[in-house]
């Protein structure tokens, strides 16, 4: 019977008809009986997921500060190399495709700007994390042993380097751009009353500058953060691998945020090749 119960198909919309069961029950048991016996319930459900808490069990039980303390400062100075690097190299020297044409020095720029910006907040993130990870390891070091005077040195360091790694470099050409764009977005907006934006020829030049503009911006955004995910990986990935490795149980070492800049990439390539054709059609033929 056991075996014929195993063996029986399940009817699609069980799983999700026994959880509302389940929690029907939970909340009749909190209403009518002990709240302490339905959340004790409740929590047995999750005592499954042991592999998170084992992980998190072998961080607590982990014995000292560091893991191998005699290789810890040659991986620091490893890292703080590295930062050097990558806030000297990160970004420089950009090569877009060709097919920009007239316009590849501007891409050029652009993407080199967002290279920088990423760039720029890897650094900052990576010393912000050595300072707290430093801190809190020398917080766990026996007082007056090797390693809580190894892991102060280098806390004092990392707290003396972070402030050059604390961004800059990128809002002044905001600004200078943002100045730009107001005067001629306000000369423009004179000549806007002239314009009849329904007529059928300024529909199509409007869509068509959109698309040009989306498509220019989405690999601009694509080539940037491609190049600043590529510099970062190439000149921190193993230097901090080897630093997490010899402090130990630190979880995992900080990543570029490219990925969220190749998001809106993908967003803005999506906006050109599916959006603003379709609008631009419909408006055309309504019009």
């Amino acid at each position: 019977m056991e075996s014929e119960s195993r063996g029986r198909r399940r009817i699609p919309g069980d799983d999700l008809l026994d959880e509302l069961t389940e929690q029907l029950e939970r909340t009749r048991q909190l209403l009518t009986h002990s709240p302490e016996a339905a959340a004790e319930a409740a929590l047995e459900r999750f005592t499954g997921e042991g592999e998170d808490e084992a992980r998190i069990a072998r961080d607590l039980a982990a014995a000292g500060p560091l893991a191998v303390a005699g290789r810890f400062l040659e991986a620091h100075r490893l890292v703080m190399r590295a930062l050097e690097v990558l806030d000297r190299e990160g970004a420089r020297n950009v090569r877009v495709s060709r097919w920009f044409g007239p316009l590849r020095p501007l891409a050029e720029f652009g993407a080199e700007f967002v290279a920088s910006y990423i760039v720029k907040s890897y650094a900052r993130d990576v010393a912000g994390s050595l300072r707290r990870l430093y801190a809190r390891r020398e917080a766990q070091s026996l007082p007056g042993s090797p390693e809580r005077a190894t892991l102060a040195r280098a806390r004092v360091e990392a707290d003396r380097l972070a402030p050059g790694f604390s961004g800059g470099g990128v809002g002044a050409p905001v600004l200078v751009a943002g100045g730009a764009v107001i005067p001629l977005a306000a000369s423009a907006g004179q000549y806007a009353g002239a314009i009849d934006f329904l007529s059928r020829p300024v529909i199509g030049i409007g869509f068509a500058a959109l698309f040009l503009l989306f498509l220019f911006l989405s690999s601009v955004l694509l080539s940037g953060a491609g190049l600043a995910h590529r510099r970062s990986r190439l000149i921190m990935s193993q230097p901090l691998a080897a630093l997490w490795e010899v402090v130990g149980h630190a979880g995992e070492p900080p990543h570029d945020n490219s990925r969220m800049f190749a998001t809106v990439a993908i967003v803005l390539t999506g906006l050109v090749w599916v959006v603003i054709p379709v609008a631009g059609v419909v408006l055309y033929l309504v019009s």
